[in-house]
């Protein structure tokens, strides 16, 4: 009786680790995604200040750019259909024609002197504003997309 009652206190212990193991689980996962969604407003305050600094005389506040000299950024199909492209640009700069929402631009924007976490929090601020949405981009996904930079 003695070791049933054992064995059964054992069962009842291991099965109890198991469905807490999986809570732990769960719990990670949400507070993955509470990072994620507190970075996501960090990058994009600071992003906002960056480009205050670099990019609004030219895009301006509004990111509506200026008639057909700059392109816009606020609602921009050119800059949301390729972040890999946009990070390359804010890195490197850019001197082709470019085609935004139909209208073609064709003046030199200069690189940006700042760093890849810089870039990922500007990148992300431009991204969601202005209703735009593409959610957080990483320091790991900006570290990736410079390496491919042409």
């Amino acid at each position: 009786m003695k070791k049933l009652l054992t064995s059964l206190s054992i069962v009842f212990l291991i099965s109890s680790c198991g469905s807490s193991s999986s809570e732990i689980k769960s719990a990670s996962s949400d507070q993955m995604n509470s990072r994620d969604k507190i970075r996501l407003k960090q990058y994009k305050v600071e992003g906002s200040k960056i480009y205050t600094a670099y990019c609004a005389n030219c895009h301006q506040q509004d990111g509506k750019g200026l008639a057909a000299v700059f392109p816009p950024l606020a609602g921009a199909d050119y800059l949301m259909e390729d972040l890999k492209r946009a990070a390359c640009i804010i890195k490197n700069g850019q001197a082709d024609e470019i085609v935004v929402n139909g209208e073609t631009y064709n003046q030199m924007m200069p690189g940006n002197p700042i760093t890849n976490l810089e870039i990922a929090e500007v990148l992300t601020y431009i991204t969601n504003e202005w209703g735009n949405e593409a959610g957080l981009t990483s320091v790991k996904d900006i570290d990736k997309w410079l390496q491919k930079c042409e």
